[in-house]
């Protein structure tokens, strides 16, 4: 009886782990790594309440980036309108205007304030008219395709904060 033993070289075990590497990596696609150093999420998420017949809302809140890597969000979207937009006003002398924003970078570690008067999220042909004392689910998507999902609550004014850190990260 003839037994055959194989050494196994440094090499060929470093080899043999970078294949298993490369085959796990594609299976589960490359950008899972970089969405998770994405970590988006929401503060203080509201929307304004709307009369019959409007078909228009607007969201405001705070986003966090808690990642050490800048995150572009690219867009949002809601449960209750077709379109969602982010708009910023623009004070050009006495007179305002909306534009909207393609996408926003977040540093990280900082926070995108979304608020009346100055940039928020527009919520586009909503169906049926919010009612205060509801919720409406707000989502930020990154360029990277992480999404940040949150409820906020349907409010007729901004909701009043006692938090004395609500303004800090």
């Amino acid at each position: 009886m003839t037994v055959t033993t194989t050494r196994w070289s440094y090499h060929d075990t470093a080899a043999s782990y970078a294949l298993a590497m490369l085959i796990f990596l594609t299976s589960i696609g490359f950008s899972s790594f970089s969405q998770a150093d994405e970590m988006l999420h929401w503060r203080t998420l509201w929307v304004r309440s709307m009369p019959p017949g409007a078909t228009v809302s607007a969201a405001y809140g705070e986003l966090m980036n808690h990642g050490d890597k800048t995150v572009t969000v690219a867009s949002v979207s809601s449960d209750v309108s077709d379109s969602a937009e982010m708009h910023e006003v623009i004070a050009e002398g006495d007179q305002r205007r909306m534009a909207q924003l393609t996408s926003i970078d977040i540093a990280p570690h900082q926070t995108l304030v979304f608020e009346p008067g100055g940039r928020h999220i527009m919520l586009l042909d909503v169906a049926a008219p919010l009612a205060e004392g509801g919720k409406v689910e707000v989502c930020a998507v990154s360029v990277a395709g992480t999404r940040a999902c949150s409820l906020g609550q349907i409010e007729r004014q901004a909701p009043v904060t006692s938090d004395p850190h609500s303004t800090h990260h």
